[in-house]
């Protein structure tokens, strides 16, 4: 339910706060004044798309914040789906600045406009003058009728929704298992062919990484030699080796170790030769392990390439290349066993088309059978707006089933006794729109916490006048009920009343709305009776006497 409403800078609005209660809430005003002012903010806050046209001229940024009390389990779950703290209160607010920006928050959260209408879908339903043509969108007419009928009618449909989710997962599964003979055929073929090549390849995990070491040192092993033999030559095999040399002068030293520097020296050359010795040594045996083989680079580097063309059609690593085979090698046990496979999907989906026009019959009968109360409520309905004599009937066509059932449904309608039913389009006037819209506001009781009637009355009075009182005082039993109205049997019927009034301060024209009792009260209605400026006495007993009457 919607308790209060902050505008700022929209329209003609600066700075307006309006509160609102359960019952009938009835915002009174001169034409002009900015009534519908109210309407578009809580259509703009609700998530309506912004238009620039309504920030205040002058202003760089209007905000509109509502504030929703008595929150429904649905909505409840919904807030804490997207993490959004509450207390059974709901706090919207939204802005909208002249460069087109917009923020919107839910009890202080930042959220996106989606997640707002997510949220609030069920919070208001608008009903203007104009909202009586979704009446002629035939589309429109079964959701209607199952919203009508209630619950029964929702069971249905939820199952029905079940088991077309289930029928979609075998239709997939049936695909999946390559559609027709040729197809299936067609894709076995390519299974084998790819499981084959992987299989040819004998690979091994890990293989690739071996195979490059392994590259690398045999095309390093040609220079290896090269060197290190170069190496030994200097060190050990030349005539004028490194080992030579210091062999020799080591022994030049020996004879003259009696001098301390010099036998120092001698040691020194000493563990120099034995040093180069265990270098030689093992260089030695570097030299004779290393084989330069261009047969098997050749064979690595053939190795090498067949992993890189499977790598690119099959996996990032020879890991994949193998999960890909055995996935191959599953789709194609599949397939080989597809036809005994197809025989039980196509078994459990003949058995599931089964229900589903079993379930779709029994919600068609139902929805029949419901159809005649429509059709007997309606009519009694409009009979009290002083439409007797119309006739309304429910047209039912059998389609194949889908997800709402197997009926399209349409409303057909005469105003007269005697005349051929017609399409709502073609025969009702804006007048009989607006009431039969009424009509079917009084009988279905929708899911929504608030319903907003602007000016839904317009053109009517009369005995009429106050039955569209009545209808609308009665609907305000079950749903908090915001109307606009002129007319002013139907504003008596109000349980709570705001004004609104537009005055011209420094210049500019502002727009107030305030709650009102009492005398102020009797003084609007009996404005709305003489329709001028100077009230009679006359009508201001009048609009006791209306007052009274509730």
């Amino acid at each position: 339910m919607l308790s209060s409403l902050f505008i700022s800078n929209l329209a003609l609005i600066k700075n307006c706060e309006v509160n609102f209660h359960s019952g009938l809430n009835v915002i009174l005003g001169q034409s002009g004044a900015g009534k519908s002012i109210l309407i578009d903010a809580i259509s703009f806050v609700l998530g309506a798309k912004a238009d620039k046209s309504l920030l205040r001229t002058g202003e760089n940024m209007m905000k509109v914040e509502a504030v929703f009390d008595n929150l429904t389990e649905k909505t409840k779950a919904k807030l804490t789906d997207y993490g959004i703290d509450f207390d059974d209160q709901l706090v919207l607010s939204r802005t909208f600045s002249a460069d087109g920006k917009s923020v919107i928050r839910a009890n202080g959260s930042v959220v996106i406009l989606k997640t707002l209408k997510d949220i609030t879908e069920s919070f208001v339903d608008f009903c203007g003058q104009h909202d009586s043509v979704g009446l002629l969108n035939s589309n429109n007419h079964l959701l209607l009728l199952d919203k009508f009928i209630g619950k029964e009618a929702e069971e249905y449909l939820k199952i029905l929704s079940e088991q077309f989710d289930e029928l979609q997962t075998i239709d997939k599964k049936i695909k999946s298992l390559g559609g027709d003979d040729a197809e299936r055929n067609r894709l076995k073929e390519i299974l084998k062919f790819q499981i084959a090549e992987i299989e040819s390849a004998s690979l091994t995990d890990g293989e690739e990484e071996e195979l490059k070491e392994k590259f690398d040192y045999i095309s390093s092993a040609e220079k290896i030699s090269e060197n290190v033999g170069e190496a030994l030559n200097l060190l050990e095999h030349g005539n004028f080796s490194a080992s030579t040399a210091v062999f020799e002068a080591k022994t030049l030293l020996s004879q003259l170790r009696n001098f301390e520097n010099i036998a120092e020296c001698e040691e020194r050359l000493n563990s120099a030769y034995y040093e180069l010795k265990d270098i030689a040594e093992t260089l030695e045996g570097v030299l004779n392990g290393t084989d330069y083989d261009p047969i098997s680079l050749e064979r690595i580097d053939k190795r090498l390439d067949l992993i890189k063309d499977l790598k690119r059609k099959y996996g990032k690593n020879i890991a994949e290349i193998l999960s890909f085979k055995d996935d191959a090698k599953a789709k194609l046990d599949d397939l080989l066993e597809s036809a005994d496979i197809l025989q039980k999907l196509s078994a459990e989906r003949n058995a599931l088309c089964e229900k589903i026009d079993e379930i779709a019959q029994k919600l068609s009968s139902l929805r029949k059978l419901k159809a005649k109360d429509l059709e007997r409520q309606i009519e009694n309905e409009l009979a009290d707006l002083q439409m007797q004599g119309t006739s309304f009937r429910v047209h039912f066509e059998k389609i194949n089933p889908t997800r709402k059932g197997e009926d399209e449904v349409k409303f057909v309608f005469s105003a007269n006794a005697g005349q051929e039913l017609k399409d709502l389009s073609k025969t009702a006037s804006g007048g009989e729109l607006s009431r039969l819209l009424l009509a079917f506001k009084n009988i279905i009781k929708d899911s929504q916490s608030t319903i907003i009637f602007d000016e839904i009355d317009s053109g009517i009075s009369g005995q009429t006048a106050g039955k569209v009182a009545e209808k609308l005082q009665n609907i305000s039993k079950y749903l908090q009920t915001i109307l606009i109205t002129h007319t002013p049997v139907v504003a008596s019927k109000g349980s709570h009343f705001i004004l609104v009034t537009k005055a011209i301060e420094a210049g500019e024209a502002i727009s107030v709305a305030r709650k009102i009792e009492g005398e102020e009260v009797v003084v609007e209605i009996a404005s709305l009776i003489d329709g001028g400026e100077n009230i009679s006495q006359t009508a201001i007993n009048h609009a006791k006497e209306l007052l009274l009457k509730k």
